[in-house]
């Protein structure tokens, strides 16, 4: 069910019970979904709101389009479709919009105890961290703190940082994901996240934390902390 009283926008929701519903089999593959009215029944909601979260998964790779005919799931689980659920350079592109990211910091760190815990780590041991700044069209739209395994901190040299995280781990690294855990909270943005952002005083932002687990590691291969204007959907951004 949608809850009208939260701050993720209804689209969102909609697309993520969709989501459930094919990761359950619920909606089969190559099967038809309701159609837009019917969802719209569903969830009391209008039109464009039913339209934007269909768009979001067919953007993902998660529904296609019959002209004239309707909505069909292209699959049910996804694989290497993880770039989209987790690049938000990969839905920014897919919706025409102009990104850059500015590299602010990278180093090799020993995480305290703090940074252990949140990188759901038991045993402390290097990793790689950088900082970037994200911008549509000059506007900044996003504050970033990444954590890598350190076998990645060996090839980094290699990669462009500024560019798609997702791309570097699964298309350069060819790294095969085999989890991921995400939480979104909605929060009061400090004064450095105004100033960064271009945020008015009582603005909220989003917080992400994700987790992402790569085959032949046992521990968090990959930690981002993400943090956006509440209105970062208006962007089109994936799953986060």
């Amino acid at each position: 069910m949608l809850d009208k009283s939260n701050h993720i926008p209804l689209y969102i929701q909609i697309r993520d019970e969709i989501m459930k519903k094919i990761k359950q089999g619920c909606y089969k593959i190559d099967s038809k979904i309701p159609t837009e009215k019917d969802l719209m029944l569903q969830y009391n909601v209008g039109r464009a709101t039913v339209r934007e979260a269909i768009s979001q998964l067919v953007n993902e790779g998660y529904l296609y389009k019959k002209q004239g005919i309707g909505t069909f799931v292209a699959r049910n689980k996804v694989s290497s479709g993880f770039e989209p659920l987790i690049s938000l350079t990969y839905s920014l592109k897919a919706k025409g919009f102009l990104e850059k990211n500015l590299l602010m910091e990278k180093k090799l760190i020993t995480p305290d105890k703090k940074l252990l815990h949140k990188l759901k780590w038991k045993n402390a041991a290097p990793c790689f961290y950088i900082r970037r700044i994200r911008y549509v069209d000059n506007n900044p739209i996003a504050l970033e703190t990444s954590y890598f395994h350190k076998s990645f901190e060996e090839q980094s040299a290699s990669f462009d940082l500024t560019g798609s995280i997702a791309k570097i781990i699964i298309q350069d690294l060819k790294k095969d994901i085999t989890k991921i855990e995400q939480t979104i909270i909605s929060r009061a943005a400090s004064i450095s996240e105004r100033v960064e952002l271009n945020l008015k005083k009582n603005e909220l932002v989003l917080d992400m934390e994700r987790w992402v687990y790569v085959n032949g590691i046992k521990e968090c291969f990959f930690y981002i902390n993400f943090v956006a204007p509440w209105n970062i959907y208006s962007f089109s951004l994936a799953s986060m």
